[in-house]
């Protein structure tokens, strides 16, 4: 580890000494956890609140040695807080495995003030937070710009964590399991759910609001980036800077387009600003945004990056914002590669998704990726979508291979066209939450299929999802706590984690079956627009995208109940 240490760069001093020391945890080895920008917000974000001083640990699967933090070597029981950053279903399982390791009891009820308390955030929870509610002491949800310092301020003043407990049961964005006893139906539905102490002994539903930041606080409080630069990472030092959060697209697949409504920019000067501060220490920048191109100002500030000399890295570039002069600045900035992703090459079925460009367009696309200089194209699909037929498959074989052509026809050299096929997955609170997964065998049929016809070309690499691991996050991502005793049983050495899906029951939208485990969040979204999303996907009707205006009440998210500031609730309390 010391290797890491002494070769990170660090933009902004940290703070090493304070009164509570706080181990934050990723539940992955190093490279992976410092390629993740959540995981840098989170250590930022506490690490320059007034009391608090930040470790970063690290998990290592097999790992016989005790667990220790990466700046000092400390063991996880000298920390106050542990604060997880959850970002996938497939970590909740080193969840588990870290805290035995590390010699904890692993569920909450079972710790006292001896022990640390467990704390948690993250992509991975916001979906489906009751897996690991067994285990853990406190779930942060939502945007964290407001959630965290609320909370640490919350820890300073209460003294004790019962008395923590008790002052953040019933506010926006703080799960207590503890306070809630969830009973569940054979189909995985909720049956009955009901306070219980530390919770309100009032009537009101148990349910955690996480009502979505207003763009004025969110661009206040700045862009999210990675302080520590380090070369060790999938984006060896490179500047990553989140420049907008959201997607107004509504792809009906898609988990983070609908949770992180309205799409919102941060500041443009700010962005620059960062990136200004770090040029003397790297000259490689990455925009993170689900919809990276939907910045109102991204020509502005490609072209003002390309003239600091950085290369430019964006995420996936949705084909509608790919135009000639984004091309030109991203190659102008060195970058070789760009990645697009068409899903499927079936139109019908590509408007079930709710995307609605045609092959055509996306060969047009493609032609000026390669007119631009760029050499190195990634292409993302999936198979299992729902109603996909023998027919659709070939229909992405089949657009794969015209982009190949164009490719010779553009660019006879050794670059080779990047393929990658994963399985579809149903995501909670999304349209598709309505979606069975597709049998396993007719998944692992399709991506034999897929490397047997494209597999064979030295112009063509392929890259395919497991299936295996498509099933476990499936059960994972539609779980129950049931599901995490299961996962406590895996971590225990008492069950494979390949026999999980058979032991469990996830749910599925079936008549008698109570209420998905994850509705217990609640950000504004309604259920009946899911349906009728639903319900247009099965006609392959495609709906315009969010109009972004504070007066829709399209899905429910921007509606006044849905956006209760927690600068008010702070008030009250």
């Amino acid at each position: 580890m010391k290797a890491y240490t002494d070769s990170e760069i660090t933009l902004f001093p940290r703070r090493m000494f304070d009164e509570y020391r706080v181990g934050v945890v990723y539940p992955a080895p190093y490279t992976v956890g410092m390629s993740n920008l959540g995981f840098h917000w989170v250590l930022r974000r506490i690490e320059t609140t007034a009391g608090f001083t930040c470790e970063r640990f690290f998990w290592e699967g097999g790992l016989k040695t005790p667990i220790r933090s990466l700046e000092s070597g400390r063991l996880p029981q000298d920390f106050h807080l542990l604060v997880f950053s959850v970002s996938f279903e497939l970590d909740f399982p080193a969840v588990l495995d870290f805290l035995l390791k590390a010699g904890l009891p692993p569920h909450a009820t079972e710790r006292d003030a001896r022990y640390p308390l467990v704390v948690a955030g993250g992509a991975a929870l916001q979906i489906n937070p009751e897996p690991l509610a067994p285990f853990l002491d406190i779930i942060l949800l939502g945007e964290g710009e407001e959630i965290l310092p609320l909370f640490l301020e919350k820890y300073l003043v209460a003294g004790d964590r019962h008395r923590l407990f008790q002052d953040l049961v019933g506010l926006p964005f703080a799960y207590i399991p503890s306070s809630m006893d969830v009973e569940y139906d054979p189909g995985g539905g909720v049956q009955r759910r009901v306070w219980r102490p530390p919770g309100p002994a009032t009537a009101f539903p148990p349910i955690v609001r996480c009502p979505p930041l207003p763009a004025a606080r969110l661009a206040a409080a700045g862009p999210p980036f990675n302080n520590i630069l380090s070369p060790h990472t999938e984006f060896a030092s490179t500047l990553l800077v989140e420049i907008a959060r959201g997607c107004p697209m509504g792809c009906r697949y898609c988990w983070a387009g609908f949770r992180y409504l309205p799409h919102r920019a941060f500041p443009g000067e700010r962005i620059l600003e960062l990136a200004r501060h770090a040029r003397p220490h790297t000259d490689r920048i990455g925009l993170v945004s689900t919809a990276v191109c939907q910045h109102p100002d991204i020509h502005h500030l490609l072209a003002a990056l390309q003239q600091m000399r950085f290369s430019i890295g964006l995420a996936s570039l949705r084909l509608s914002d790919i135009d000639a002069d984004i091309l030109q600045m991203i190659a102008h900035s060195g970058k070789e590669s760009v990645t697009l992703a068409p899903e499927t090459g079936s139109e019908p079925l590509r408007r079930t998704i709710n995307k609605s460009f045609s092959n055509i367009e996306i060969l047009e696309k493609v032609q000026l990726v390669y007119a631009s200089g760029i050499h190195r194209l990634k292409l993302y699909f999936m198979t299992g979508l729902p109603g996909e037929t023998e027919a659709d498959v070939e229909d992405s074989l089949s657009l794969i291979r015209r982009i190949l052509a164009i490719r010779r026809e553009s660019l006879p050299s050794a670059h080779r066209l990047s393929i990658s096929v994963t399985p579809f997955i149903p995501k909670p609170n999304t349209p598709f939450q309505f979606a069975p997964l597709a049998p396993p065998a007719l998944l692992k049929r399709n991506m034999r299929r897929f490397q047997r016809e494209l597999g064979g070309s030295s112009e063509i690499e392929v890259h395919l999802g497991s299936v295996r691991d498509a099933l476990l996050q499936y059960h994972l991502s539609m779980g129950t706590r049931r599901t995490g005793e299961l996962l406590l049983a895996v971590a225990s050495g008492q069950l494979s984690i390949r026999d999980l899906p058979a032991a469990d029951t996830p749910w599925s939208d079936q008549p008698g079956t109570g209420p998905p485990p994850w509705s217990v969040l609640d950000w504004g979204l309604r259920w009946d627009y899911l349906r009728q999303e639903w319900s247009a996907a099965q006609k392959g009707t495609v709906t315009a995208p969010c109009p972004g205006t504070p007066d829709c009440r399209r899905c429910g998210i921007c509606s006044p109940e849905s956006t209760v500031s927690l600068m008010d609730e702070k008030s009250k309390s």
